[in-house]
Parts: C-alpha cells; structure tokens; sequence
C-alpha cells in the first residue's frame, strides 16, 4: 500500500518551481496601484521581492530572510547552472548597482535574453525580457 501511495504522490506531483510560475501568472498584467495584499509602497519599495514572497508563500515555499530584498533571494532554494534553468526558477539579476528578481519563462533563441515573469517589471506584474549576462543567480 505504501508503495502505490508514493507512486501516486510522484506521478501527480506538480514541482513547486511550476506552481510559482502558475500562481504568479494569476497576476497577469496587474499594476502596481493594485498590490495592497503586499503592504507595501510601491513608490518607496522596489516590490520584485516582495511579490516573489507572495508567489512562494502561496505556493507553500519558505522565501528567504528579507525577501523584499531582490539580493535576498540568491540564497533561495538550491543553486542551479544558469544553462539549465527550467520554467519558474528564480532568477536574480543585477543592473548596475541595483537586483531584481523574478521567475524564469524560456531563452531567446541565441540564449542571449531571458525572458523573465514577475513584479515591478514597467510598474506590473509582466513577461520581460533581460539581458542573459545580467544574470547573477538560478535557485530552485
């Protein structure tokens, strides 16, 4: 009986990275007026980090301490090459002296972009798309 129960459990699991994309991509398309349920300021906060926290606690996963910290979220998960990303990895990007974090969504062709899905992307909740080399982290 044991047996048979774990075979379920392992045939129907969903991986948890996947249902943080799922549970985020609810979001589609909301602008940041509309994230009260962050109990942040938007126009004080940059809210990536926060809405990742959001996203994992809805989707029973432990953000790291200080997630609204985009930087915060390198200790996220387990560390993963940036080459074998999957869909709804975190990913933490640096521009200049400033992260942002955000769930992964596919490559360009050449792998010189990464299209990435999260919050505070042109003030909502969006697909967009980064340079690969600004890359500093993959956690699963």
């Amino acid at each position: 009986m044991k047996i048979i129960l774990v075979i379920a459990l392992t045939v129907f699991a969903v991986p948890c990275e996947a249902d943080m994309l799922v549970t985020a991509s609810k979001y589609n398309r909301m602008h940041e007026r509309s994230i009260s349920f962050l109990s942040i300021n938007p126009r004080r906060t940059s809210w990536c980090g926060a809405f990742l926290a959001f996203v994992a606690k809805r989707s029973s996963r432990q953000p790291p301490a200080n997630p609204n910290m985009a930087v915060s979220w390198k200790r996220f998960g387990k560390p993963v090459f940036f080459r074998s990303a999957k869909r709804g990895d975190v990913v933490v990007i640096r521009s200049g002296r400033r992260f942002h974090v955000s769930l992964f969504d596919h490559f360009d062709q050449r792998r010189q972009y990464v299209y990435l899905f999260g919050g505070n992307q042109s003030n909502r909740v969006q697909l967009s798309r980064y340079r690969a080399s600004s890359v500093v982290a993959v956690r699963r």
